[in-house]
């Protein structure tokens, strides 16, 4: 009998192979977490963090992307993308000039979406909770994992 896969709860984004702090972050997730891959990686740091049991994806190669409103949503939607990541639902020290996205929007979005949708911008473990019935299957971060896993920017 096969095991069934399931799509990680928690996800960290690592912005390429010069992003020390978010790949250092990356080797100490717990076995099962997502890494979403904002630039291409060097095919030793992907087969290491393959072995500590991480879910790889690039946004490169269409596998996910990250969106701020409904119209990149819409295009996201029409290009087929399996995961989408919606930010910011909260505010975050990585882009302190955006707006968080209203509740009732980020629930609207959730609607319009119909598949996997992670929420990103200023999570954690306890926002998410707060988030989840909107209609995110999951949750998404930088500084989260940073302080997480000791390493500081």
């Amino acid at each position: 009998m096969r095991r069934r896969q399931t799509a990680p709860q928690r996800w960290l984004i690592v912005r390429g192979p010069d992003d020390r702090d978010g790949l250092a972050a990356a080797r100490r997730l717990p076995r099962g977490s997502g890494v979403l891959l904002l630039k291409p990686l060097p095919s030793h740091e992907i087969r290491r963090l393959r072995l500590r049991g991480l879910n790889l994806v690039r946004e490169e190669d269409g596998s996910a992307i990250r969106v701020h409103n409904v119209r990149e949503l819409r295009r996201a939607l029409l290009a087929g993308t399996p995961l989408i990541f919606l930010s910011p639902i909260y505010p975050t020290a990585s882009h302190p000039e955006w707006e968080p996205i209203p509740r009732p929007r980020a629930a609207a979005l959730a609607r319009l979406a119909g598949r996997r949708l992670v929420a990103l911008g200023g999570m954690n473990e306890k926002r998410f909770r707060r988030v989840r019935r909107l209609g995110f299957n999951a949750w998404a971060g930088v500084g989260a994992w940073l302080k997480f896993t000791n390493v500081t920017r």
